[in-house]
């Protein structure tokens, strides 16, 4: 079967709480458009669809675009951005199908050099300067094709440094993340760890795009490490001591040992403290 064609299917899919929830409210019918949905999406580039495409996708799931759009935007099973969809699910999948067979081909390669070889090493002189060129016209083709779509870390920090403009998505990914409110708060220190993963993997050619940079942000807001960050990133704000534990509130208006504070000025930081009128801040 061509690889184009193929992703994976559970075969507990049906079991999944929000498939469940489109079958009560849309039916046997609204099941098999979703499956449509994401046959459409395997052939897309980077399985993801631009909402332009909605009315010709109702053509071809035979459905109206309302419903289609229901579909894909009410039960939580796929994600929006600001100008297309996919299926975090299938995204998933075929990273990791594609990764396996970008590893097999390696491998086969590895293995074809091996056994040419083994037939032709000892008899022929020129046989592994012949694969040392094979090799090195391989790996030049590859250094060439990563240098066209491959991001350097300063190019990834300026993509991922972009998604702070995204401010319905970010919304979306405030609710996934279980913060909340405080998701905001802690977003920069969120990136600045994204960044520093995708780096120490290696993986920088692999989200050339903003949408791509969020599709990946998305699957690492739910390993085990983003999620131990979240929670010892909320735990730190907790557990900061109050600016302004030196100071006294008196109707309103900051003091310390009976004499006002100017306004504007920042936090007293020691018991210690003075403020000097003429320097305008703090001393000990």
């Amino acid at each position: 079967m061509e690889k184009n064609f193929y992703f994976k299917h559970d075969a507990s899919a049906f079991s999944d709480a929000k498939l469940m929830n489109l079958v009560r409210q849309e039916g046997m019918t609204g099941y098999g458009i979703y499956w449509v949905i994401l046959e459409f999406l395997r052939m897309q580039h980077e399985y993801s669809a631009p909402y332009v495409m909605l009315s010709h996708l109702s053509k071809i799931a035979n459905t109206s675009s309302k419903r289609l759009k229901r579909i894909i935007s009410d039960y939580d099973l796929f994600v929006l951005t600001d100008d297309c969809f996919y299926s975090p699910g299938l995204f998933e999948r075929m990273l990791e199908h594609d990764h396996s067979v970008s590893s097999a081909s390696d491998r086969g390669r590895r293995a074809a050099e091996a056994r040419w070889l083994k037939i032709n090493g000892k008899d022929d002189a020129h046989a592994m300067p012949l694969v040392r060129e094979s090799n090195h016209i391989i790996t030049s083709l590859k250094s060439e094709s990563e240098a066209n779509s491959c991001s350097s870390p300063e190019e990834l920090l300026r993509t991922v440094a972009e998604m702070k403009h995204e401010t319905i998505w970010q919304e979306q990914m405030a609710m996934k993340s279980g913060m909340g409110l405080k998701f905001a708060a802690h977003f920069d220190a969120l990136l600045l760890a994204f960044s520093t993963y995708i780096s120490l993997i290696g993986e920088e050619n692999s989200i050339p795009t903003v949408n791509d940079a969020k599709r990946r942000f998305f699957f690492w807001m739910q390993s085990a490490d983003c999620k131990q960050l979240m929670v010892r990133l909320q735990k730190q704000e907790e557990a900061a001591p109050d600016p302004y534990r030196f100071e006294t509130l008196v109707d309103g208006r900051r003091t310390y040992c009976g004499m006002p504070i100017e306004e504007g000025a920042p936090p007293r930081p020691a018991i210690n403290a003075v403020w000097d009128d003429d320097g305008h801040c703090w001393r000990h």
